[in-house]
């Protein structure tokens, strides 16, 4: 029997654990291809595998620059060209079909933790997996600002992928 557990340990009673109750079917990865969201890339498609989930691989175009993502699966030469923020979709992508994990890539416009947030609720995502700080070089003790305002502000659970 499934039980989902609620509140501190203290209040919890031993015979109320039983068989964990939270299935992770679609993981969102907000990817500006930084390294730190390429690290995280790596855990969310290992997370993916390991439980058949479905990766979202997302990036959020602030408007300061027009992106677009290629139709097709593109070439080393072609790859070379191509703007860094889009290069972290395209690894995602490959990094997924390489592994045998279902992804879909999107590039969504506004601001960048609200966007990740709304796209992780409004696709469904059990869990968002992102890096620890990102491309902007803007950074906090421990985490960066996009990560840190989407911790805080998500519903939803979130992985945080420390890198160094």
């Amino acid at each position: 029997m499934k039980v989902c557990i609620k509140g501190a340990a203290e209040d919890v009673r031993l015979s109320d654990v039983g068989e964990v109750c939270h299935e992770i079917s679609k993981i969102l990865l907000p990817t500006d291809g930084s390294a730190p969201s390429v690290a995280a890339t790596e855990y969310a498609v290992i997370m993916a595998k390991t439980f058949g989930a479905t990766l979202k691989a997302i990036f959020v175009d602030t408007g300061y620059e027009s992106l677009e993502y290629p139709e097709e699966a593109m070439s080393e030469e072609m790859f070379e060209g191509v703007h860094a923020s889009v290069k972290g979709l395209v690894i995602a992508k490959t990094m997924c079909e390489r592994n045998g994990v279902a992804c879909e890539v999107e590039i969504v416009q506004g601001g960048v933790a609200k966007r990740i947030i709304a796209t992780a609720q409004e696709w469904g995502a059990d869990l968002i997996v992102c890096g620890d700080t990102g491309r902007t070089g803007i950074k906090r003790i421990a985490l960066g600002s996009v990560a840190e305002t989407v911790v805080k502000g998500s519903p939803i659970p979130v992985m945080v992928v420390k890198y160094e």
